[in-house]
């Protein structure tokens, strides 16, 4: 048990700490979301959810209209941002 207490928090909490869709389920939802499309980038949605409940939540914060992908993006663009003017040099690489 202490070792939970002291886990470091999940990635998507920090990275999407300013995240607000409008309601704190949605923005559990979306983090929830990025955290297993991160771990499996090329998953299905049933593939990359933990069982049919969470598919199917994953299939109805897709669908809801004021859930906005780049509502859900401008957190991590920011934090991008942030740790790039922290860095004397960034590349940024494009393999298209």
């Amino acid at each position: 048990m202490d070792e939970l207490a002291r886990a470091p928090a999940p990635w998507t909490e920090t990275e999407f700490e300013q995240l607000d869709l409008g309601d704190a389920r949605l923005n559990k939802r979306a983090r929830i979301l990025m955290e297993r499309f991160a771990a499996d980038p090329t998953a299905s949605v049933p593939k990359a959810c933990q069982g049919w409940g969470e598919t199917m939540a994953a299939y109805r914060f897709f669908d809801n209209d004021s859930v906005d992908w780049q509502a859900i993006m401008a957190p991590h663009w920011q934090q991008t941002q942030q740790r790039m003017a922290a860095l004397p040099v960034v590349l940024c690489l494009q393999d298209t």
